[in-house]
């Protein structure tokens, strides 16, 4: 069976309507003068006390910076929030830990093994990973770790470090979902001794570093990969050392050949094949999505890469034993590998995205429809149960991939933006006011059906709704995406605002409510932002502008700082990278979550050797 490259995979776009395709003005527009890059299309740099940071056009922090007034609003809101807020001490530093890790001159394979906890424990733990947690499809393979995890409990000190740095990865992320988001309603523990899961954090840099990572070898891009998400899990606002932590799997990643498929190399078998193609594919969707939440460019250029995407399997269809992979499912069945490959997709299309939106240069408006066209192409060959259809129209769809499915549309529509972006900021001039309607309208349309998806997903995650029990899936990334819509739309009302339009329904009175509705939706996600605003400063510079365009909710107090909170931290959606939900094989594991009793643990014991 021939493989494909995940480039070669990018669909063509079936004809639509007329009134429904941007094809269909080009008769009108393609004639029109090309936008050339404004000041705004090269991005944000601030430079303030703390540092000098810069965001490119695409990123939110961008687009409303782009507003004067609104930029000097937030500029004096952040210097009065630094003077309350700041701390100099030299000893906090941020994450990832293991950019400031001083060594481990003193570290023992013993004193980490005496930190494993009881194997019921551990048991439990691992079951609720791969039943429940699911949050790197395929890494590591179910039952070659299962295999490992047995002979490791056997002889624990002739297992390779950084294997058990991979151990700890996983109870690290198992406790982080079990310290967060169990239900409510269920009593506290009285913490006895240090947080479990930043004692298992350390004990991954640990063994990463007793384990030389930098040289790679077995294990060590699984065990960076889980440890990456340990470090992301916790926090609303993502840390420039995140990157760099990207950056550094990436380098690791292709000193070992990943960026290269194995077919080209007759020594690595079907399996290691295979496991390498899956290992690449999360870390092209790492470095997207960081990318993206922060405001720069992709490290990994697609040009440098041919690796061809992992086959649509379960865990239990191949193993270390098979001579040759078989087929592909069918994409009708939802393994674990199905949310990847649309990922995948997504980030091939994205990648188009970026380089006809942020490269300083004049753009092509027909190469910009042309994007637009794979744009929709995409969204029309995704896997069917991928493809996100109502919430009225899933009553028999499992939740987990209900915020899979919303996911993917939020990016569809977050590429939309960014697509578009420069040619909506060109409707509001003068000069082209009237021109690239169909960027206009697709621009709001977007942005309006992203706050339609936050206030839906904040809805159906509070205690009666159909997202409670898998609330810790909302991501990071989504909440990026959402702060993008909130500021194209504060963007358009406030240029609105300064220019002294107003609304002039038509006969159908269709503009005037646009602009109603937009408000109305803003209102409604402001209220979101002010519960979320105490755990992120980025969700605060959004609640900022909002009381700036909108006006002035009770809970906004002098120059726009946050001073109560509504949300109880069990209520908060997570934070954690969407890099995978995917299902476990769990005929493996039949331990649900959802079954497991936990047990209290105090971290006082040693390991039976």
């Amino acid at each position: 069976m021939q493989e494909t490259t995940s480039s070669q995979r990018v669909p063509s776009t079936p004809a639509r309507s007329t009134g429904d395709s941007p094809a269909a003005e080009l008769p009108l527009e393609e004639n029109l003068p090309e936008v050339a890059p404004s000041p705004s299309d090269y991005g944000s740099i601030r430079i303030q006390e703390s540092g000098v940071s810069y965001v490119s056009s695409s990123h939110w922090a961008a687009v409303l910076d782009s507003i004067a007034e609104l930029r000097d609003h937030l500029e004096q809101d952040v210097k009065l929030r630094e003077t309350i807020t700041y701390d100099p001490n030299p000893h906090l530093f941020p994450s990832p830990q293991l950019l400031y890790s001083g060594g481990c001159a003193h570290v023992t394979i013993e004193s980490i093994l005496e930190s494993i906890p009881p194997r019921p424990v551990v048991d439990r733990l691992i079951a609720r990973y791969f039943n429940d947690l699911d949050m790197a499809s395929g890494v590591p393979h179910t039952g070659k770790f299962l295999r490992e995890y047995e002979e490791f409990w056997k002889s624990p000190h002739e297992t390779p470090v950084v294997w058990i740095g991979l151990l700890f990865s996983m109870m690290c992320l198992s406790t982080q979902v079990q310290d967060l988001f169990l239900d409510a309603a269920t009593p506290k523990q009285p913490r006895k001794s240090p947080n479990k899961a930043n004692i298992f954090r350390e004990k991954i840099i640990q063994c990463l570093i007793l384990g030389h990572y930098t040289e790679g070898g077995p294990h060590v891009l699984e065990t960076l990969s889980l440890y990456l998400m340990t470090e992301i899990f916790p926090s609303k606002d993502t840390a420039p050392g995140i990157r760099i932590l990207v950056s550094t799997i990436i380098t690791i990643a292709t000193q070992m050949g990943y960026h290269l498929d194995a077919k080209h190399f007759s020594n690595i078998s079907a399996f290691t094949a295979e496991m390498r193609r899956r290992m690449w594919a999360l870390i092209v969707q790492m470095d997207f999505n960081i990318s993206m939440q922060m405001g720069l460019a992709r490290i990994i250029k697609s040009s440098q890469s041919d690796v061809a995407e992992p086959r649509n399997l379960f865990d239990s269809d191949f193993d270390e034993s098979s001579s040759a992979l078989p087929p592909s499912r069918p994409e009708s069945e939802n393994t674990p590998t199905l949310y990847t490959l649309a990922k995948i997709r997504l980030v091939t299309v994205g990648a188009e995205v970026a380089d006809a939106a942020t490269e300083p240069r004049i753009c092509s408006y027909k190469h910009v429809l042309e994007v637009d066209e794979l744009i929709e192409g995409y969204r029309v060959a995704l896997p069917a149960s991928m493809r996100w259809r109502g919430l009225e129209s899933s009553l028999s769809v499992p939740a987990q991939v209900i915020i899979k499915s919303i996911w993917l549309e939020v990016c569809v529509q977050r590429l939309k933006i960014v697509l578009h972006k420069r040619f909506f900021v060109a409707t509001q001039s003068r000069e082209h006011q009237g021109k690239y309607p169909y960027s206009h309208s697709t621009c709001l349309k977007a942005a309006t059906n992203i706050l339609e998806l936050q206030h839906l997903i904040d809805e159906e995650t509070q205690p009666d709704g159909r997202l409670y029990q898998t609330r810790w899936r909302v991501s990071a990334s989504l909440i990026h995406d959402f702060l993008l819509a909130t500021s194209l739309l504060c963007f358009y009302l406030q240029n609105r605002a300064t220019a002294g339009m107003v609304d002039h329904p038509g006969a159908d009175g269709n503009d005037h409510i646009e602009i109603g509705r937009i408000k109305h939706l803003l209102k409604l996600s402001q209220i979101i932002w002010l519960r979320e605003s105490d755990a992120s400063q980025e969700v605060r510079k959004a609640v900022s502008a909002l009381h700036y365009v909108l006006g002035d909710p009770d809970e906004i107090g002098h120059h726009g700082l946050i001073m109560t909170s509504q949300c109880p931290p069990e209520m908060m959606p997570a934070d954690f990278l969407n890099l995978d939900f995917s299902f476990a094989d769990e005929e493996i594991l039949g331990q649900k979550f959802s079954q497991v009793d936990d047990e209290p643990w105090d971290g006082d014991w040693q390991m039976e050797t």
